[in-house]
Parts: structure tokens; C-alpha cells; sequence
């Protein structure tokens, strides 16, 4: 008969989890709390590279939406045209290299910047009117327009349409002689 245990599930190998800093001190601050067994299975999964602490993982509250940009003026004044600004509120603390103002969140040469939700579902809306105007559905490209409407023209002129393709079945002996015939000795 069997009996009731604790059973300690642990993800399979390989798999990943990807946890932001805020989440991985979370996690980290119950560590007395743990068996032995559970300890072990936290350090086999952090060390094996089944969670991955990223640095540039950020928090945000709902209706805020934030991007890592290039830290290039041209790149950042491009961004706050669209609304975005620098951050210096929500992910101060990932900032691994200072840039000097005090307060904005760098990583090498990224800033983050933030922006309402409405910004960035607006410029999602635009993006994807630009795309399918690019790359119309099938039977509405402008080519395919111009050929329909040329050939309409031809119909309504009565020109005839030649078809100078040819088709033939040609055995052996008809090869060896065509090209035995097409050589000039």
C-alpha cells in the first residue's frame, strides 16, 4: 500500500524561465524557508541556466509601457516625438553604467523609455496600416490591377491573343536527328 508524501516537482531540464530582478528577490528572500530537497532543486535549476536573472526585465504598472532604445539623440528625439520619455522612475535600478544625470536607467548603450499604453497601442495601430498598405492582399497590388485593366482593353478592342508555345511527343530517333541536324560540319 502506498502512502501520501510530499512530492517536489521540479521543471524538466533545459527548459527556461526568464524572471526580472524584482521577481528573482522575491523568490530569493525565502531561502530559510526551504528543505534541503527544495534548496537543492533552486540551486540545480539557477545554476544550470533554467532561470535566468535579466537585468533588463522591468516591472511596469498597468497602462505604462516601456522599450530599451538606443542611446543615440537622434534615436531618443525620435522616440520622444512619438511620446515616450526618459525613464527615471521605473527601472533606475537595473542601470548598470551612469550617464551623468542621475536618474535615468542605462545598461552599455541602451536608456529606457517610457510611455502611456494608449501611446503604444496608437503607434501599433499605424505600423500595421503602413504594413498592409506595403503588402496588399492577394489580387489588389497595383500590378495586378494594371495587367486586369490592360487586358480588359485588349477584349474591348478584339485583338487577337496569339499562343506561340508548341507541343510535341518526339522519341529517340527524333532527338539523335534534331541534333545531328542542328550541327554544321
Amino acid at each position: 500500500m502506498s502512502e501520501e508524501r510530499r512530492v517536489l516537482h521540479v521543471p524538466k531540464m533545459g527548459g527556461t524561465q526568464t524572471i526580472g530582478v524584482t521577481k528573482a528577490r522575491e523568490i530569493a528572500s525565502n531561502i530559510d524557508e526551504l528543505t534541503d530537497a527544495e534548496l537543492e532543486a533552486r540551486l540545480s535549476r539557477v545554476l544550470e541556466r533554467g532561470i535566468i536573472v535579466d537585468r533588463t526585465t522591468v516591472d511596469l504598472p498597468e497602462g505604462v509601457h516601456g522599450e530599451w532604445v538606443c542611446d543615440d539623440d537622434s534615436e531618443i528625439v525620435r522616440m520622444q516625438l512619438m511620446g515616450f520619455e526618459l525613464d527615471d522612475k521605473y527601472a533606475v535600478t537595473r542601470s548598470s553604467h551612469a550617464d551623468g544625470s542621475g536618474g535615468t536607467a542605462k545598461i552599455g548603450d541602451i536608456v529606457f523609455m517610457t510611455c502611456p499604453q494608449r501611446v503604444k497601442d496608437t503607434i501599433e495601430k499605424v505600423r500595421k496600416r503602413i504594413y498592409d498598405r506595403a503588402n496588399p492582399k492577394k489580387g489588389s497590388q497595383k500590378e495586378e490591377r494594371d495587367f486586369a485593366q490592360s487586358m480588359a482593353g485588349i477584349k474591348e478592342t478584339n485583338l487577337p491573343v496569339t499562343d506561340e508555345s508548341v507541343q510535341s511527343a518526339a522519341g529517340e530517333a527524333e532527338i539523335i536527328a534534331a541534333l545531328e541536324g542542328g550541327r554544321k560540319q
